[in-house]
């Protein structure tokens, strides 16, 4: 956890609970983030049993989810909010004068840029620090900008049969009105930190539409209750909370910039600290993730359809698979099991719109940069798109081997199970640490020992296999 502190002179949000500071041992950037989500799911309740989309209209829903956001960010964020509005209203004109051709690549651009120049503007104010600001939210709102570019343009400018199945899911036929948009922007159990929701998930919610389109498999023709998954998530809420209170007691990863963490312990000893280190160090964000899924849900958005028992579903903005990424033997499955709204938007605004032969590469090279300027970023990104592609080579490589016998399926499962742990502690250490001398020191101190196997694994299997096991011309012929 970043350190308490009573005050910061970069903090612009509400003063008003410092009081609480000592008592909780949380800063007032902290509290007042908590504050605001607890708020949004208190208020959340009733705005979905009072202002249900039965019996109210659209542009009411629209206007109360625009005022209780705006709210929110002023009081957690102060003056800041002007960027949030600066950003949103440069991407709305740009969806509404630039031509077709460059209008969703423009957003972009301008969206992030915004966000990048915010980025910058932290780092020599605060460098370092953890304070809460209006980049997080900006973030968030450039994926819902770049959402409705990109919708637009394969709404309106593209043909449907040049579309994907989650282009065409996801395309948007009408420019978004300001009340509309700036609703989807504010929205206030959605503004302070997502998770992400898609533009036409959001008016789906808005206007109750996504509430009887699967509504055939129903038990039950109201529009259904989240009480049982939201208490589940209060309980994951509390307990992710405790844990995350745990890890400077247990293995506080600061320790990993210590000379005598670095020089004075055994190689084994540093590895599996990490790896301690960094478990501990995830409930921080399982725990914002999972608050964040409670607030939607808890004013009725996440509704995903019904199962074939007829029994709802909430999982439209689940963030994290906490189970799934703790207990997987893939690195793919990993990294899809993390941030995963974050995940859609990169598949949707660069993976699909980027050639294949360097898509993964400007998924995590996007993702860095949305993330911030701060070297360990990009160590850690370009340490992901390295590890990621050697897996899936040696997956391709080698699992059809060990996959003829249980025995053999369970030696593979274990070896890439421990494997796939020390992947994401390793890439998740530099993202932590920030700055590139402390990554390097860590990523040296451990002989780069995961780096160069990743390397040897790609230069092997892209070059040298031909060359030490050359294909036969007959067999290359036969295979064709």
């Amino acid at each position: 956890m970043a350190p308490v502190s009573e005050s910061s002179d970069f903090y612009y949000g509400s003063r008003l609970l410092s009081p609480l500071v000592p008592i909780l041992g949380l800063s007032i950037d902290q509290i007042n983030f908590l504050v605001c989500q607890l708020v949004a799911m208190a208020i959340g309740i009733p705005f979905r049993n009072m202002l249900d989309p039965r019996s109210t209209s659209p542009r009411v829903r629209h206007a109360v989810e625009l005022l209780l956001g705006i709210a929110l960010v002023l009081f957690c964020f102060g003056s800041q909010i002007i960027h949030l509005f600066i950003q949103a209203s440069l991407g709305y004109v740009l969806l509404q004068f630039i031509g077709q051709k460059w209008m969703p690549v423009s957003v972009f651009v301008v969206a992030m840029g915004y966000l990048a120049w915010c980025h910058i503007h932290r780092m020599i104010l605060d460098y370092g620090g953890y304070t809460l600001d209006i980049t997080g939210p900006l973030m968030i709102s450039v994926q819902k900008i770049t959402v409705v570019a990109f919708g637009l343009n394969d709404g309106k400018n593209r043909e449907e049969k040049d579309l994907n199945p989650n282009q065409k899911s996801k395309a948007i036929r009408e420019m978004p009105d300001l009340l509309t948009y700036y609703s989807y922007i504010f929205s206030f159990h959605n503004v302070m930190c997502g998770p992400l929701v898609f533009y036409k998930d959001y008016c789906a919610f808005i206007d109750g539409s996504c509430y009887t389109s699967n509504s055939e498999n129903s038990n039950n023709k109201d529009i259904p209750s989240p009480k049982e998954v939201f208490l589940q998530k209060l309980v994951t809420v509390v307990i992710l909370g405790a844990l995350m209170m745990m890890e400077p007691f247990i293995a506080p990863w600061s320790r990993m910039k210590d000379d005598d963490f670095l020089y004075n312990t055994t190689w084994i000893y540093r590895n599996f600290y990490l790896l301690c280190s960094m478990t501990m160090h995830r409930p921080m964000y399982y725990f914002a993730w999972k608050l964040g899924e409670l607030v939607n849900n808890s004013c009725g958005l996440g509704f995903s359809g019904y199962d074939d028992k007829g029994n709802s579903k909430w999982d439209l903005l689940d963030n994290v698979k906490i189970y799934q990424l703790e207990t997987c033997t893939s690195l793919k499955v990993n990294v899809d099991s993390w941030n995963v709204t974050t995940a859609h938007w990169l598949r949707y605004s660069v993976y699909e719109r980027c050639p294949a032969s360097i898509a993964t590469w400007a998924v995590f090279i996007i993702s860095a940069f949305w993330h911030g300027f701060y070297p360990g970023y990009y160590m850690a990104f370009l340490t992901a798109a390295l590890f990621t592609t050697a897996a899936r080579l040696i997956r391709r490589n080698i699992r059809p081997y060990f996959i003829q016998s249980s025995n053999l399926q369970f030696f593979y499962d274990c070896v890439t199970f421990t494997f796939t742990r020390f992947a994401n502690v390793i890439m998740v250490g530099s993202f932590s640490l920030l700055e590139v001398r402390a990554s390097l020191a860590l990523y040296t101190s451990l002989f780069w020992w995961l780096h160069l196997l990743s390397f040897g694994a790609i230069v092997y299997y892209n070059f040298l296999q031909r060359i030490i096991f050359p294909v036969k011309k007959d067999k290359a012929s036969k295979s064709s």
